[in-house]
């Protein structure tokens, strides 16, 4: 009867020395690509920006801002002449409407105080007496930003950092964003948050994607400020020399 234990140990080291009779090549070619994997790992990361960044509500206020006039006629003796119709342009000091009163037989002139285009609003108040509201919409060109953001790391929030800005009447996956940098900071909170003004990068609301948004009397969204601009490779390293 063969000895069965003895060929197994035959076969068993057979194998440990085809095993152990790796070429050298495979090795130095393993440890190049090992190298080289590391070294493009090591290029890409460095590359990837991944910055800390803090939430914020903002609001874009046109510095000039539409002037109004509301007429309710509350009796009889009321009467209103229009000077100005719907879409028609104003300057400073035109007439935008004339009212009598005849009882007393007095009349009185509204006047413009700014450029603008006229709208002309028909509504009822909330006792149900019908208005008349003329617009006087501005065509501004500069903005007033500013950002509200919370107190969680709101100590890391400095002047001249980054803000990205997407606002809600023109969503950023289609318009992009507005950038920005912190301008001036609030040293105190204003209804449990702090604020701080923005400075756009261009004096145009012209987005990421190149497009001209129109300024409006008022425009509210959501800013991200780039507390830091770190990418991966260093946030890895930085926390393991800590």
């Amino acid at each position: 009867m063969p000895n069965v234990n003895r060929s197994l140990d035959t076969v068993s080291n057979e194998m440990e020395e085809i095993v152990g009779r790796i070429p050298p090549w495979i090795i130095r070619w393993g440890i190049t690509v090992l190298f080289i994997v590391a070294i493009i790992g090591a290029f890409i990361s460095s590359h990837i920006r991944f910055p800390d960044s803090i939430q914020g509500s903002v609001v874009v206020q046109a510095r000039q801002q539409p002037g109004k006039v509301t007429i309710q006629r509350n009796h009889a003796d009321q009467e209103y002449q229009f000077y100005v119709k719907d879409g028609q342009m104003v300057k400073p000091g035109d007439t935008l409407l004339v009212s009598y009163n005849k009882s007393q037989g007095t009349s009185e002139a509204t006047t413009t105080p700014m450029t603008g285009k006229i709208y002309l609003v028909n509504g009822r108040n909330s006792e149900n007496l019908l208005e008349q509201t003329i617009w006087v919409i501005p065509n501004s060109q500069e903005v007033d930003v500013k950002i509200k953001y919370s107190n969680k790391g709101a100590g890391n929030v400095k002047k001249g950092q980054s803000v990205r800005i997407a606002l809600d009447d023109y969503p950023d996956y289609e318009y992009g964003f507005l950038e920005g940098q912190i301008g001036s900071i609030l040293p105190i909170q204003t209804e449990n948050a702090h604020e701080a003004t923005v400075t756009l990068t261009l004096k145009k609301l012209l987005t990421s994607q190149g497009k001209e948004l129109p300024i409006l009397p008022l425009m509210e969204g959501n800013g991200e400020i780039l507390l830091n601009d770190r990418s991966i490779f260093q946030r890895i390293f930085s926390s393991i020399l800590r």
